[in-house]
């Protein structure tokens, strides 16, 4: 099965800057409700490494749900959906022991990464990147940041086991009706730049410990 939730999206052929953000009806269900209060520790987590991977993603994501949060409280029916979203992401579609066949996200931007967290029991799944000619190990516990946008993909049948993905994911047109600028590609240098920092303080507090 499929399911997609979010706190703010647009509604099907209402996605200009002046149409409202809505919720998505699946995340009015009290299950819903429950599986989110219980990943939302997790969640927190995988904010923490999306601002190590990239830290413009990390921002833009935190802005564009603030501004959600902000826009629910200011509007005539006040809603909770924003201010209690656990993800940077303004999305979540998890997948249930379904292939997926080759495709690009539509939506999103090239530096709108989505996050992929490929998890369940026993299974040997693969991820195949077409436009790059690659295969990855999708087993339970990967975590994947793609340019969805971009880069072309698929899970193929996989044997044995039981397979579940929640994909994270933000949208293009949901950021500029928030007023919020697409994220740059993370740099080679900011990752050096932040190592060096870290060794910096580190020489700093022996030589005054």
């Amino acid at each position: 099965g499929r399911v997609t939730i979010s706190p703010a999206y647009f509604m099907q052929r209402h996605e200009r800057i002046q149409d409202p953000l809505v919720t998505s009806e699946s995340y009015a269900s009290a299950d819903v409700q429950t599986w989110l209060a219980a990943v939302s520790t997790t969640e927190f987590f995988w904010n923490a490494i999306t601002a190590a991977v990239s830290p413009e993603l990390f921002q833009a994501g935190s802005a564009a749900i603030s501004g959600a949060r902000r826009e629910a409280y200011s509007g005539s029916k006040k809603s909770l959906a924003a201010s209690q979203w656990p993800s940077v992401f303004s999305g979540l579609e998890i997948i249930v022991n379904r292939i997926t066949l080759s495709h690009r996200d539509g939506g999103g931007s090239p530096t709108l990464y989505d996050l992929l967290i490929s998890l369940g029991v026993g299974h040997a799944a693969t991820i195949k990147l077409a436009d790059v000619q690659a295969e990855l190990d999708y087993f339970p516990g990967t975590m994947l940041y793609i340019s969805g946008r971009v880069l072309e993909h698929s899970v193929g049948p996989w044997d044995n086991g039981e397979r579940f993905v929640i994909a994270h994911f933000m949208k293009d047109k949901v950021h500029d009706r928030l007023g919020v600028p697409r994220p740059a590609f993370p740099l080679q240098s900011f990752f050096l730049e932040m190592i060096a920092g870290e060794v910096s303080r580190r020489c700093k507090k022996s030589r005054h410990g």
